[in-house]
């Protein structure tokens, strides 16, 4: 293999090692964390239309037991909500907000909305990107390779 041509070689896969696959790296982490968010959007929509449905009206808020996660799902704790009319919602940036349950259902729809829509589609795109120019600093490395070989 000729100097210029190794060297060549050496940038392009020390691009693809350090620049490019980290980037892919954290593009598909990014994916599947607005993935994991909409997931537990929906669990949370499920978990409310059941209290819902079990709950006659406003003034059938009987108190409700159950287990609450503190510890990332490792740790639960018993817990009664007093009152199951209200309940306190993510809503983004580290900020919780008090909605009837009609209100976060109503939320929470339009938040998976978004997610799917703006954050998801975007983030999936930037990855195919990503993934794409690995695929076609692959192919120049295998070029080299070839033309160093004939």
């Amino acid at each position: 293999m000729s100097d210029p041509l190794q060297s060549k070689v050496a940038e392009y896969s020390s691009f693809i090692t350090n620049t490019l696959q980290p980037k892919l790296q954290l593009a598909v982490n990014d994916r599947e964390d607005t993935e994991k968010e909409i997931l537990e959007y929906a669990q949370l929509r499920s978990k409310l239309q059941m209290i819902e449905t079990q709950s006659d009206g406003p003034a059938d808020a009987k108190p409700i037991n159950t287990l609450v996660d503190i510890s990332h799902q490792t740790i639960y704790c018993n817990a009664t909500i007093s009152n199951p009319r209200t309940v306190y919602v993510h809503t983004g940036f580290g900020f919780h907000v008090e909605f009837t349950i009609k209100e976060a259902i109503l939320f929470i729809d339009k938040r998976i909305m978004f997610l799917q829509n703006d954050v998801l589609k975007h983030r999936v795109e930037v990855a195919m990107g990503i993934a794409d120019d690995v695929e076609k600093a692959i192919e120049l490395l295998e070029e080299f390779k070839e033309a160093d070989e004939d």
